[in-house]
Formats: structure tokens, sequence, C-alpha cells
């Protein structure tokens, strides 16, 4: 008998070779939703797991930063502290706390301690200005303003400024027509806060009043890469799955986190932190990502598991080369947006042995996949079972109408393998959305209604995914991000390739309309590695390496790219200047003409015949 079982498992992995990687996942799901619905019943929040490991190894490190360490019971009694300092200051249940720092331990204290009293801290982006600053400040509907670095204030003398004061200095008057008291809060000044005075003894549970498990206990606000942030509503339920997802790294209490990312991101907060305190493990907390002390750092507080986002990793690669590049203790890395190319140079360099915990998810969202069989390139998987019980169809899609394509019944059809399609996730009461704060048509755009039978409603991703014929998921782009120049063309794609070309250090690809023609024409902004672009290889090189339609035909020089506060790059301002010569100031423009085999500068004459058809593109 046990043979056979052997036999059988072992015809099961060569000829069904996913149901292993599905069944690991699925143990490893099945056990953070009970964990999850037992918070839901018991009804604890992030602040009483807190107090929970507090109880039980009061001594063990929370968190590291800089040169301190902060125990998980310095931890719990610093968030008591705060949650009686607010208090005294009028802070109640439902009352809403802004809160705009850079990383460091007073940040979750702060967070956690209205977490104690049923307030919602509001995350505000650090790098924000006037107009989107305030607009985040309005949403949010805040009475207290909590600021990092050094300030007197009644309703603010700024003293010693650093960017973000300075910011809040701008828009000084607003806040005070709107009633809003700022406080700053400093690191050898916290009586401002009144916590050297405060109590840290624990809070009754009576001064949360009617705040319950799945009330908003933080917004958390979008990257804003389409428009102004919108403000998701986050609650302890969506705290916690974000915990699960830095599960599947596996930590044991001994484990160090490594989070250079902002605490005003779901990733660096969420998965990061409540990740550590629900695991028992502890956090080397950056006070800024920082590509020449990723390493440092890592070797400095014996990291194990490593958090990123976005293109750090990319700076990372780009730092110079050390003896000491693979003397480290790091074995898992978690994140997402990591492109094929820094995936290999970083493996290459830093070592193989590290699991790549690539995932997918949305602050907002319902739907996530990881990729735990540490398959390169991909997301996770996409197999049968996953499809059958996931909800989480991907469906045909049109690019350049942004349109669903639908079958005679006007129904969406679900895509083959190797084939490009949207992503939509159902919305149940297991699987539910979080919701935007403040109109309820935000979140309403998000929904797709009577998709596959009436009454059923998705929560649309706007992302463009893809499984191949061995259902490894992969992320292909976001909508919009696509263009299309006679065939639809991934801008990701373009990105990997035009980073093999010599003499680029960044790239940001995107399309742009070109009047009298259909789709977009694709044009990337770059940044060189030397003063001046070689036209004549970046030329041959998109020849040789792309087909005629997925070929940038402009390129436009910047000395950096613009990215928002998580490292994702901006694109609508760069579409909408386009090739026109009189939007981009000094930046250099370049097109790619056949003739002269070289991406040549473009002029105003050329611009023209461009513009007026005279010129063939």
């Amino acid at each position: 008998v046990p043979a056979g079982f052997v036999l059988i498992w072992q015809l099961i992995k060569r000829w069904y070779p996913w149901i292993p990687n599905d069944i690991a996942f699925l143990s490893k799901m099945i056990k953070a939703l009970r964990t999850m619905a037992y918070y839901r019943k018991k009804d604890i929040a992030v602040c009483d797991r807190l107090a929970e490991v507090a109880k039980s190894t009061p001594e063990h490190p929370a968190i590291l930063y800089e040169e301190e360490i902060f125990s998980y019971g310095q931890m719990h009694k610093l968030t008591n502290q705060y949650a009686h300092a607010f208090r005294s200051l009028g802070v109640q249940s439902g009352h809403k706390v802004g809160l705009i720092m850079m990383n460091e331990p007073h940040y979750i204290a702060i967070w956690l301690g209205c977490n104690r009293i049923g307030a919602v801290c509001s995350f505000l982006n650090f790098n924000l200005k006037s107009k989107s600053l305030l607009h985040c400040i309005d949403l949010s509907e805040i009475k207290i303003l909590v600021a990092g670095l050094n300030c007197n204030c009644a309703t603010c003398s700024y003293v010693n400024l650093g960017s973000f004061v300075t910011a809040l200095k701008n828009i000084e008057n607003e806040l005070e027509d709107r009633g809003i008291t700022v406080y700053v809060h400093e690191k050898d000044h916290s009586q401002l806060f009144l916590t050297d005075k405060a109590s840290s003894e624990d809070i009754p549970r009576s001064w949360r009043g009617d705040v319950k498990h799945r009330d908003p206990i933080c917004y958390i606000f979008t990257s804003g890469t389409t428009g102004l942030p919108k403000a998701v509503n986050v609650d302890n339920s969506k705290c916690f799955a974000g915990a699960a997802i830095l599960g599947f790294a596996e930590p044991k209490p001994y484990d160090v986190v490594y989070t250079s990312l902002p605490l005003y991101h779901s990733s660096g907060a969420i998965i990061g932190i409540v990740g550590a305190i629900h695991h028992g493990c502890t956090v080397a907390l950056r006070k800024k990502f920082s590509a020449s002390n990723f390493w440092p750092d890592c070797r400095k507080y014996n990291v194990t598991i490593v958090q990123y986002i976005g293109e750090i990793l990319r700076y990372v690669c780009k730092q110079p080369v050390t003896p000491e590049d693979r003397n480290h203790s790091v074995r898992t890395i978690v994140g997402n947006g990591l492109r094929p190319d820094v995936w290999k140079q970083f493996l290459s360099r830093f070592g193989a042995h590290i699991h790549v915990l690539e995932f997918y998810a949305a602050t907002e969202g319902n739907v996530g996949f990881i990729n735990l069989p540490n398959k390169f390139g991909c997301i996770g998987t996409y197999s049968p079972l996953i499809r059958a019980i996931g909800n989480s169809p991907i469906i045909k899609f049109d690019v350049e109408t942004e349109e669903l394509i639908r079958d005679s019944n006007g129904r969406p059809i679900k895509c083959p393998p190797n084939e490009p399609g949207l992503l939509v996730g159902k919305i149940t009461n297991s699987t539910r959305i979080s919701s935007y704060k403040g109109k309820e048509a935000l979140t309403e755009k998000k929904v797709l209604r009577n998709l596959f039978k009436q009454g059923d409603a998705f929560f649309n991703t706007g992302d463009l995914l893809m499984y191949d014929d061995e259902y490894r998921l992969y992320f292909c782009d976001r909508v919009g991000d696509t263009f299309r120049w006679g065939e639809n063309v991934s801008t990701n794609e373009v990105s990997d390739t035009i980073a093999d070309a010599g003499g680029i250090k960044e790239c940001n690809v995107y399309g742009v309309k070109v009047p009298g023609h259909d789709g977009r024409a694709g044009m990337v902004t770059v940044v060189l590695e030397a003063e001046e672009l070689d036209g004549a290889s970046l030329y041959q090189h998109m020849v040789d390496s792309l087909p005629s339609y997925a070929r940038p035909l402009f390129v436009r020089v910047q000395d950096e790219l613009e990215v928002t506060g998580t490292f994702k790059r901006r694109k609508v301002n760069l579409q909408n200047e386009g090739f026109d010569l009189t939007k981009v100031g000094d930046d250099k423009l370049y097109f790619m003409c056949s003739e002269m085999k070289a991406y040549v500068p473009l002029n105003d004459e050329m611009q023209k015949k461009i513009e007026d058809g005279d010129l063939r593109l």
C-alpha cells in the first residue's frame, strides 16, 4: 500500500506537475484563512495582536532602527502612550488623524495608538505637494495632523524644515481655514505628544466604541499614477490578509525582515509591519530606501527576508560590484514589479539560492497570486484547480478600445493559454473589495456587474495577465499602458528589450497619439549612462530585437525619470506631452529614421511633417 501511494504520487508529479504546487499553495492559504476567521470572530485588531506578542515575548526585538532596538514590550507600551496622549487631545473613536512622517518606530506606534482608541489613521505620502497633499487631507477629514521632523507648533512656526514640512508650510493658511492642528513629532521631542507623561497602561476596550473588525483602521492612498490619489479604506481583515503574504516566506521569530519601503504604502505597513507582528518576528526598518546601504544594512542586521517593490532592485544591481556581494543571510525576497532582466541579474550576482516570492495583489483588490514554486519571471500558478476555485478569470480585452470582447450572448470570453487578458475577481461576502473613501461612484467604477450572469459582480483589476501551457502566470501590463500600432504592444516587453541596449540606464515606454493615424505610436523616455544618445546603435538594437510595430518611433532623454513615492513610473504627463517640442522643455527628442538607420534629433520641420502626414511612419 505505501509503495502504491508513492507510485501514484510520482505519476501525479509527472503527468500533473502543477498539483503538488497547488497543494502547497492551498495548504498555506487555508491556514491563513482560518487564522483570519479566528481574528474576525474574536474581533482582534492589529494592536491586539501586538499586545499578544508583547505579552508572550516582551523582550524579543520588534524593530531594529538605526542603532536602536525596540522590543515588542517597548512597542506595546509606546502604542499605549500614544493612545493615552491622543485621548488627552480629544481624539475619540471614529475620529481621523493624519500622519505624514518618514519610516521610524514611532510611525507604527502612532498608527496603532489610534487603532487602540478606535481612531482612523490617514497615511499621507510625504512626497506630495500643495494641491495633491491638500486633496488627500480633505479626503481624510482630519482635524489633527502629525508630521515628522522639528517644529514648534501653535499653528506652526516651522523650524529645521524637512521637505514635507515645507509642503505643509506652503498650505498653512488652508490648514488653518479647515481648523486642522498640526503637531510635529521629533525623535528627541516626543513630549509634544505628552508621551513622556502619558500612561503606558493598557487601554480599555470600551475606548474603541462601536468600531469593529471590518471598520477602517487606516486610509492608504493609491499611487496617483493616473490622477489624484484615492483613499482606500483598510480594515483589520485587509491587514491580516496582507500579513498572510509574508507568511508564504515562512517567517520564524528569529527571522529579520528588511523594510525600506515607505510605511504610507500597503507593502511596507501591511505586508512588512503587520506581517512581522502577526508572525512575531523582527523588522529592520530603514527611514528611506538607499541602494548603497541596501546590502550593508542586510549584513548589519542579519536580514533573512527582504521586501522590494517597483524598481528598487534595479537600483541595487546598478551599485558597483564588491567582493561582499554574496556575504549575506538573505534567503527570500518578497515583493512585486520585478522585471525579468533585473530578476536574472539579481540572482546571478547575489545568489541563485534566493527565493523570489513575486506576488500580485492590490490594496483595494480581492484577488492575489504568489510565486511559491519560485519559477523565473512569473507571479504564481493558474492551474485548472486554481481557476476552478479562485473565481478570478482572465477575460479577452481589446486594448485599443479598452472594452471587453464578448460572445454572441454578450458575455465575456475567457482567455486560452498564451493570450493576455483582463484579470477580474468575483466579489462575494468572503472576497470583498476595499472601498474608496468618498463618493461611492469611485468604488463602483472598479466593479463590473452582470458579467457572466445577471446579478454577479467582479472587481476590475485594470491589469492584463497571461498564463502559459504549464500554467505559469505572468503580469503583462496595466490597461492603458499597452499601446497599438498595427498590433498590440506591451510596454513592459519593450522596456525589457530597451534595458538590454547599451548606454541606457533607465527607460519608460508608453504610447502617444499621432495626428492622422489610428492607435498610438511607441515612445520611450530614457536616462542615459553617457552624455549623448548613440542613435545608430539604439536603432540597430530595436531592429534586431523588436518587430516593426513594437519599435518606439520617438525617444525622449531626461536626467531622471519621474516616479511615485512607491517607485512606480509616471506616464500620464509624458503621454500628454508626446513628441511636441513646445512641451518638453530642455529635453532632447529623437525620431526613428529608417533612411538614416538611426534615431536622429527631432526638429520643428520634422514635427510639422509628421503632424501634417507628409512624413511616412
